[in-house]
């Protein structure tokens, strides 16, 4: 079996060192690099190729809350877990949103670590680990909704919610170019018309990434005329108002599943 690789990042070398002599005590565990900070790590990642990142949040400079999402944006099939002194629930939520799988307080490492990196190892393959949780993992589906129209946003968001999935909403164009900037989603609803913009703009600005990524788009909005040009931007669907809710999951359930192919 080949052991599983594995890079740590931390600010505080001595954490490093002791880290990488606890993980060596494991023959299905290979360290391939200790980094002082998430810019070197997305530098030589590719040089590296770790299958699993270990990952501070507290770190000068780049946190691990900015480099998560470069990093899972540069290596896509990598594990990430976040790694924290801070053991509270808006750490873990916060370390979700960014991206990680999975969140551990640096107080448990010594029991809970190994354990969950061994699943990895004995899997022998690192994505058949989707299969089991991990602690702390969290692993539904990530959908941006933008829709400036408040009580529109919250129904499509809460019908989401209740399916499991990782909802983020965004009620102004800035609002979601921030979170497309931080976050990988698998779905992005698009509302049409916001205020003065359109959402086409922003589809337009980062058309490259999201179908780089295997994002899917649905464009949404009252005017059918839009139809044809939304499909000619390569978005995947056009849903015109009214949208019932019933449309709207089945949906994400057809595109999710075709994500996860």
């Amino acid at each position: 079996m080949e052991p599983i690789s594995v890079m740590l990042i931390d600010d505080n070398q001595m954490f490093l060192h002791g880290t990488s002599e606890f993980l060596s005590t494991d023959e299905r565990v290979v360290v391939v690099g200790t980094l002082r900070d998430g810019r070197e790590a997305l530098a030589r990642i590719s040089e590296l190729r770790p299958q699993i990142i270990l990952i501070d949040l507290a770190m000068p400079e780049m946190s691990g809350f900015e480099a998560i999402p470069l990093l899972r944006n540069a290596a896509p099939g990598v594990k990430i877990i976040a790694l924290t002194a801070m053991n509270s629930d808006h750490f873990r939520q916060a370390a979700m949103k960014a991206g990680a799988d999975a969140f551990l307080p640096k107080a448990q490492m010594r029991t809970e670590l190994l354990p969950t990196i061994q699943r990895f190892a004995q899997a022998n393959d690192v994505s058949k680990v989707a299969e089991t949780p991990l602690p702390g993992s969290s692993t539904p589906p990530s959908v941006l909704v933008m829709e400036d129209d408040d009580q529109l946003r919250r129904l499509y968001c809460k019908t989401l919610e209740k399916s499991g999935y990782q909802v983020y909403d965004a009620a102004t164009v800035e609002d979601a170019r921030q979170i497309l900037d931080q976050v990988p989603v698998a779905i992005f609803f698009c509302d049409i018309n916001m205020g003065g913009q359109r959402g086409t703009d922003l589809l337009r600005d980062y058309a490259n990434e999201l179908f780089t990524s295997g994002a899917h788009v649905v464009m949404i909005s009252g005017e059918s005329r839009y139809r044809e040009i939304c499909e000619e931007m390569g978005a995947d669907f056009f849903l015109e108002k009214p949208v019932a809710m019933s449309t709207l999951l089945a949906l994400a359930d057809r595109l999710t599943a075709r994500h996860a192919l």
